[in-house]
């Protein structure tokens, strides 16, 4: 069962968990309109991209943060999200964790709906194709993200859902 506000991990000092789990409520929102979000969200995304990667790279739950484009399933809108990832070479991991809540994140339902998009990484951004990984493939590679960014394993403890894993390979 999910619980509204899952315990503090061990790797976290007292203050880094009572902010990730305050903005906790500030991502519910995300779930009423996809065009409705966190101002935080959209001036993160804004600074990593008038910096040109400068600015907004390192501050999403403590972790390395990319911004990934995507184009709404259902709006056909395009819209751009500051994520944690993993990169193994070439291949870029993003986790739809949504801090552990109850529903998948727009960014998910996107990306499903319309695999070609773009990601940037610091300076660097180029077309991917989004690719969601299961079974097997998904249960290998999470310990590797999970050693990575431990949010990631603490909240799936937390969750009822199985947070989606998708990797973004380079077109082209």
């Amino acid at each position: 069962m999910a619980l509204n506000r899952p315990p503090k991990p061990d790797f976290m000092d007292e203050e880094e968990w009572k902010q990730l789990a305050d903005s906790r409520e500030p991502l519910q929102m995300m779930r009423q309109s996809e065009d409705e979000r966190p101002d935080f969200m959209n001036e993160h995304a804004r600074r990593y991209i008038e910096t040109n990667g400068g600015e907004g790279t390192d501050i999403t739950q403590g972790g390395l943060t990319c911004l990934v484009w995507h184009t709404g399933a259902k709006s056909g809108v395009e819209r751009v999200t500051p994520l944690n990832y993993k990169q193994e070479g070439e291949l870029v991991y993003v986790v739809g964790s949504l801090a552990g809540l109850d529903q998948h994140p727009h960014w998910v339902h996107n990306l499903e709906a319309n695999p070609e998009t773009e990601v940037q990484i610091y300076e660097k951004r180029w077309r991917v194709k989004a690719r969601l990984l299961s079974g097997d493939e998904r249960a290998a590679l999470w310990p590797r993200l999970t050693e990575y960014f431990p949010l990631w394993g603490h909240f799936q403890k937390y969750s009822d859902r199985e947070f989606k894993v998708f990797e973004l390979s380079p077109i082209d």
